[in-house]
């Protein structure tokens, strides 16, 4: 079997343990976000506080459909926007209360996923996966380096 073969099985399984942790766990988050909406919730979750310019670069979208999706956010109880007290032409965003309360239910999923189906790995095997995954991390970010 070639490489390709392989990593084109490997994205049908994980698609597969993605759709079923998706169906029958993630599928009790009763929120109506949409998949750019999340992203961008991710993207504030994971470095708040942070500005409007950064999430649209990282997600490589113009300014103007970034704001439009922070303001449903916002409008939503998602994200706060807020000045930045060193430079109030820059708009910061942290997780309002809806937002704090999706992550404390997607946190609780997450671990009891990883309770039930990640503990019947070993730590070894764990520990590959995370390797593997932090080099193809590694491997496309570099690539997206050269590329710009």
């Amino acid at each position: 079997m070639e490489q390709a073969s392989y990593v084109i099985e490997a994205f049908d399984l994980f698609n597969q343990v993605n759709s079923h942790f998706l169906k029958h766990y993630f599928s009790s988050l009763n929120y109506a976000l949409t998949p750019k909406q999340f992203l961008v919730l991710e993207l504030v979750h994971k470095s708040e506080p942070v500005n409007v310019h950064s999430i649209a670069e990282q997600l490589d979208l113009s300014i103007s459909s970034t704001s439009q999706l922070v303001s449903k956010l916002e409008n939503d109880g998602y994200v706060i926007r807020s000045i930045n007290p060193k430079n109030r032409r820059e708009i910061f965003l942290t997780l309002g209360e809806k937002g704090e309360e999706y992550y404390a239910e997607y946190n609780k999923i997450d671990r009891f996923v990883i309770e039930k189906f990640f503990s019947q790995l070993s730590v070894e095997e764990t520990k590959q996966l995370r390797d593997i995954a932090k080099k193809l991390h590694q491997v496309v970010t570099e690539d997206q380096v050269v590329q710009e």
